[in-house]
């Protein structure tokens, strides 16, 4: 078999073709997604004794995508020495073939997979937290070969099974989103019955699940989103305190300028002051970030005496700043929160498989989209999860008007 075509699965298992399609990414065309990310035929990758083969039947689509086509907050080609990128850290697939040491899987069993990949020899590895390994590295991003081709290299380790209720595009949509949000709030910041907890861009992948973390574990969500129609999302999970975003200007101050500092300022406190409105005159509990330089000084600012601030990432930009004297006066923390091990993982895949959390899947791209997505995602035109269909069935014309 020459080539594959997309959205086929063939009759014979571990059948491969010579070669695959991949949405590359490569140094010299570093920048937004439409002219960074281009279809290509490549090699299909060797296997390592530790290792699987999975044939991708959907990838999802994440910030961390955007980030690896623009090479900022750094470049991939720093992070690994493959010669391209292929990103994508989330997919659903089919097992393809295994490598000699593996024994927990078999070419065949339906698959997600989670994105953390560490050494497994280590004494963090092996003790306290594979999160901790000096080789850690996100798959798809800090690596390459990641879910957007037909065939991706993973370790055995990252294989969790696919939820049976689930469609192939459904069971791709959840992984990074859920298990970082699973750790930031059940691993990092202990969430509780009764918790205030607020939750930044709440109709987004992280947020749609942070949300849905809450109310399982008896806590209060409040969510802020950044319009009317994203509000529905969240009304539509049960979320009932909602803040829109875009009645407040909460972003960083001009450097200098006094009267602008003095206006983040005073926004800030009309917001707690909603937020207090909303909750019958309580603060939050926590703060669940990921939006950073927006939104970080306010998120210090409202959290109560003794409250948490846990963050993983900053889409808005990672240079933050705050008033300390919140923080020390009324003794809050910041937690920092890096995706999750595989226990956790494992431990929130349980609830999928249980009913008991469901992705919003938003939209289906063609493979030959791909770029169009992580445009779309760069520009905050999504919500819930966007999702490539690979080696679905399905089609593959175009979403969004665009030649396939």
């Amino acid at each position: 078999m020459k080539t594959l075509e997309l959205g086929t699965v063939p009759e014979t298992l571990g059948e491969l073709p010579e070669t695959m399609k991949a949405v590359v990414i490569r140094k010299d065309r570093e920048g937004d997604p439409m002219k960074a990310m281009k279809v290509e035929d490549v090699e299909i990758p060797e296997l390592g004794a530790h290792d699987v083969l999975v044939m991708v039947m959907a990838a999802g689509v994440n910030f961390n995508g955007v980030w690896a086509t623009r090479g900022t907050p750094v470049s991939v080609f720093k992070m690994h020495t493959e010669p391209m990128h292929i990103a994508g850290s989330d997919a659903s697939g089919i097992v393809w073939k295994v490598g000699r040491e593996v024994r927990r899987w078999k070419v065949g069993d339906e698959v997600i997979v989670h994105c953390n990949q560490s050494c497994g020899e280590c004494p963090e590895c092996n003790g306290l937290d594979p999160m901790a390994c000096e080789q850690q590295k996100i798959w798809g991003y800090e690596t390459s070969w990641g879910s957007f081709a037909q065939f991706t290299k993973v370790q055995a380790q990252q294989l969790l099974p696919k939820p049976k209720h689930l469609s192939w595009e459904e069971a791709a949509s959840y992984g990074l989103t859920f298990f970082t949000a699973y750790r930031m709030l059940v691993g990092q910041a202990q969430v509780q019955a009764g918790d205030n907890v607020l939750v930044w861009g709440a109709a987004g992948g992280l947020g749609i699940f942070a949300v849905q973390i809450c109310q399982l574990y008896g806590a209060n969500p409040i969510a802020v989103v950044s319009t009317k129609d994203k509000a529905g999302l969240v009304n539509e999970l049960g979320v009932r305190m909602v803040i829109e975003r875009s009645q407040y200007n909460l972003k960083q101050p001009v450097p200098g300028d006094a009267a602008d500092v003095k206006r983040r300022l005073t926004e800030g406190r009309r917001f707690g002051a909603e937020i207090r409105r909303l909750t019958g005159g309580k603060d939050v509990d926590i703060v669940f970030e990921h939006v950073g330089a927006d939104t970080f000084y306010t998120s210090v600012l409202v959290a109560k005496k003794f409250g948490k601030v846990v963050i993983c990432g900053a889409t808005s930009g990672y240079d933050l700043d705050f008033d300390v004297r919140y923080l020390w006066m009324r003794q809050k923390s910041i937690l920092g929160s890096h995706f999750a091990n595989a226990y956790q993982a494992e431990r929130a895949n349980r609830l999928i498989l249980e009913k008991k959390i469901r992705p919003v899947l938003d939209e289906v791209f063609p493979f030959a989209e791909t770029a169009l997505a992580h445009e779309l995602m760069s520009q905050n035109k999504h919500k819930g999860k966007m999702v490539i269909r690979v080696q679905a069935p399905g089609s593959q014309a175009s979403a969004r008007g665009v030649a396939a």
